[in-house]
């Protein structure tokens, strides 16, 4: 298991994120998952429906239907394809060891999408078909349910997953004057902060400098980050100080696009500074 499939496990084996995230997602806000009626699949209570239980996370919901979440860090033509494969898959393994009078549970996928820029490719099954002439009752189409953390609305019951969603997209999207004026990102808390540095992955030195008391003042730091180097810059007008803001931040282990966003150097300054 890569180390982001192993993060998001291990964020949404949490009953209440994970029912939150499937209210949010699948059924567009509506509180519908009760926590309380979730039981964490296995092959042996529930069957084997061939889930990659190493990797996928699943869940039988009030004995009535699974609750099966993807992990997706790249974006994937068929996607919709996979997903129609995992249900129909699972639905088939059931009927090998049900009764006569035994009725299938509905599987509910949902495609947890966490890449680094929005996803653009295919979301229906019509949408992967070559030329297709056939009668749509032949092949009915299918639309995969995805939250992409880049278009998806951040809005959770959840305070951990407002957190943890906003601060993530936030810095992938460089969105810093969002980020700074969020109400919800006044504190972090270190656990929401090691589990989001898997993806933006924040320099190290940086974080150790605004730990507080278990919580990271993110917005205050940022916010300090961007005027020290706005002031120490622009302020005096000359382009050496910039350059040298610079060269100790790449000294400190900030990456490129961060340094060239609060500076606002070329790249190819910094790559110059960085080769000597």
């Amino acid at each position: 298991m890569n180390h982001y499939d192993l993060c998001l496990k291990e964020v949404f084996e949490n009953k209440e994120r994970f029912a939150d995230l499937f209210s949010h997602a699948y059924f567009k806000g509506r509180q519908i998952v009760d926590p309380t009626k979730l039981v964490s699949y296995d092959k042996e209570s529930h069957h084997d429906l061939g889930f990659r239980r190493e990797r996928d996370l699943v869940m039988l919901y009030d004995q009535k239907f699974f609750l099966h979440l993807e992990f997706q860090m790249t974006k994937d033509p068929y996607m919709p394809v996979r997903i129609l494969n995992y249900k129909y898959a699972g639905l088939h393994e059931q009927t090998k060891a049900s009764t006569r009078f035994h009725r299938l549970y509905p599987i509910l996928s949902l495609t947890l999408y966490m890449g680094q820029t929005k996803w653009n490719t295919h979301k229906r099954l019509y949408e992967c078909l070559d030329a297709f002439v056939l009668e749509q009752t032949e092949i009915p189409d299918y639309e995969m349910v995805l939250f992409d953390i880049h278009s998806s609305l951040i809005c959770f019951m959840d305070i951990y997953l407002q957190k943890f969603f906003r601060l993530i997209q936030y810095v992938y999207q460089e969105n810093w004057d969002q980020l700074v004026q969020d109400e919800y990102l006044q504190e972090i808390e270190e656990d929401i902060l090691q589990k989001t540095n898997v993806f933006i992955e924040l320099d190290e030195q940086f974080i150790e400098q605004h730990r507080l008391g278990g919580k990271i003042n993110m917005c205050k730091a940022i916010e300090n980050l961007k005027n020290k180097c706005r002031a120490d810059g622009f302020d005096n007008g000359i382009h050496k100080e910039k350059e040298s803001i610079a060269l100790k931040m790449l000294q400190e282990g900030f990456a490129l696009d961060t340094i060239c966003h609060l500076t606002e150097l070329p790249i190819a300054t910094l790559r110059r500074l960085q080769a000597h």
